[in-house]
């Protein structure tokens, strides 16, 4: 199952950090511009305070002295109105000197010359001792200017005021490169940002879509499934670890499952079976016995023609006979007699039976003890019977000469016997089958099909396992028991 687009981790963490991105570009962008512009105009200001302060002093002598008569009105109030206009460093559209009254006495456009101005600054400024100023953002014809007006006082008297317009055209222009460039570099910033944290999204979701990936893919079916190894110290590398022991554990009981179900399946088939086979023992005794009996009669008053068909007849009834002792021993393999034993004890007697067997064959054995001394809980006679079995097994399947070998061993809480011989191996269509009853490998009239039925049903009921590994010159029968008791099927 897939997460919508939108509702994707990965996209909404993109998302939330280029909102954040965004928002981080307009503040900065904002107050970086903001600040540059009070800078901008606090530096006009002072530039125009410099103007101002320079102009002060001559410009009140030449009111005074034109008062006074001392010199004649020859245009020095408006030379000093030129001088400022004509500054080429510093744009000046407009500047005018006036009386005490407001009345201009010297402009740089003419017709304003004897003008009275009653307006907050001229007021403001010939009433106090300080430069005023203020910011017009569209003035008539000039634009945006920064007025400014100098009162022209000495000893507490006011001669007028000087007051001027500087141009902010300049400013704004350096105002909008800087907004560009602003703009530029937050675009930037955004760009980058965003990418940076598209890539720390994709690395933190990575791993979370391919674990969305593995849990979809995990069914009662298939728990094969597995997500990447932990790659991270993080809580998404926890998950990834979680997660995978997670399905360790589901794989472990799906397969106790399928060993339950395949145990009941397997115990129902027995329990029929049995039931079956107890009966039909019961009834091939009887006729059987009359027959041997009858057998042994013949063979003392039968003429020496017919010696030789009694010897089939007697072979025959033997192997009837050992059929029928199979069948009842399977039918009453559904009990366990539990004791304590030695496993040393145990592994003693179980080669000693072996060596029994091979006695009279020219086959080698190897028998090798490697589990430190413990207790088994076993029922020793039926394990006794399942090596037994084994080893005759590979008896029958051993070339001449060859070596058959008998192992013992502990790990992990389990005890183990392996018996391995050297034939010609099981082929791969058989092994599935091999454990199943009446089924076998050997030739007609050789073969029951029941031994390796009755090893699979003790070894269960001891709660272990017996694996078949079979290839070319070897066969591996492993019989793998648990250490201690548990929980075992059968009667103590």
């Amino acid at each position: 199952m897939k997460a919508p687009f939108f509702f994707s981790i990965k996209i909404r963490f993109v998302l939330t950090a280029a909102l954040i991105m965004a928002l981080s570009s307009i503040t900065w962008g904002s107050w970086a511009w903001y600040n540059e512009k009070q800078h901008l105009i606090e530096k006009l200001e002072g530039q125009g305070k410099l103007l101002l302060t320079s102009l002060k002093a001559p410009i009140i002598n030449a009111i005074v002295y034109e008062e006074i008569g001392q010199v004649e009105d020859v245009g020095l109030l408006d030379n000093f109105v030129g001088e400022i206009v004509g500054n080429h460093e510093l744009p000046t559209p407009y500047a005018f000197i006036t009386d005490q009254e407001g009345k201009v006495l010297a402009h740089n456009h003419y017709e304003e010359f004897g003008k009275k101005y009653h307006d907050p600054l001229t007021l403001a400024a010939l009433a106090g001792d300080n430069v005023q100023s203020r910011i017009v953002r569209d003035a008539p014809g000039i634009g945006p200017v920064l007025d400014m007006a100098m009162p022209l006082r000495i000893s507490g008297k006011s001669w007028g005021m000087l007051r001027i317009g500087l141009s902010m055209i300049p400013m704004e222009g350096e105002l909008s490169i800087l907004r560009m460039q602003i703009l530029s570099f937050s675009a930037l910033f955004f760009l980058i940002g965003t990418a940076i944290f598209y890539l720390i999204g994709r690395t933190m979701s990575r791993p979370l879509e391919q674990l969305s990936n593995a849990m979809a893919d995990v069914n009662h079916e298939s728990l094969e499934v597995t997500a990447s190894p932990r790659q991270r110290n993080d809580e998404i590398g926890l998950l990834q670890e979680s997660f995978n022991e997670m399905l360790t554990r589901l794989k472990k009981s799906e397969q106790e499952r399928q060993r339950a179900v395949s145990q009941m399946i397997q115990n129902e088939k027995l329990a029929t079976i049995g039931k079956i086979v107890a009966g039909v023992a019961h009834e091939v005794n009887n006729p059987l016995a009359a027959i041997s009996t009858s057998i042994y009669n013949l063979d003392g008053k039968a003429p020496q023609e017919l010696k030789r068909y009694i010897e089939i007849l007697k072979k025959g009834v033997h192997r009837i006979e050992a059929i029928v002792r199979q069948l009842t021993d399977f039918s009453r393999v559904n009990t366990l007699d539990l004791r304590p034993v030695p496993s040393e004890l145990f592994f003693k007697e179980a080669a000693g039976f072996a060596g029994m067997a091979l006695k009279g064959t020219d086959l080698r054995f190897v028998g090798t003890d490697s589990c430190p001394p413990t207790t088994l809980d076993i029922d020793k006679g039926k394990l006794h019977q399942v090596v037994l079995n084994l080893i005759l097994n590979a008896l029958d399947a051993s070339p001449q000469q060859g070596t058959i070998e008998f192992l013992a061993y502990c790990h992990d809480g389990f005890y183990f016997l392996v018996v391995t011989d050297q034939g010609s191996g099981i082929p791969p269509e058989d092994r599935e089958k091999i454990f199943e009853i009446f089924h076998t490998t050997k030739p007609a009239g050789e073969g029951s099909g029941i031994g390796l039925a009755i090893c699979r049903s003790i070894v269960e009921m001891h709660r272990g396992e017996i694996i078949l590994e079979s290839r070319q010159g070897m066969t591996t029968f492993i019989v793998k028991i648990p250490l201690g008791r548990g929980d075992f099927h059968g009667q103590a």
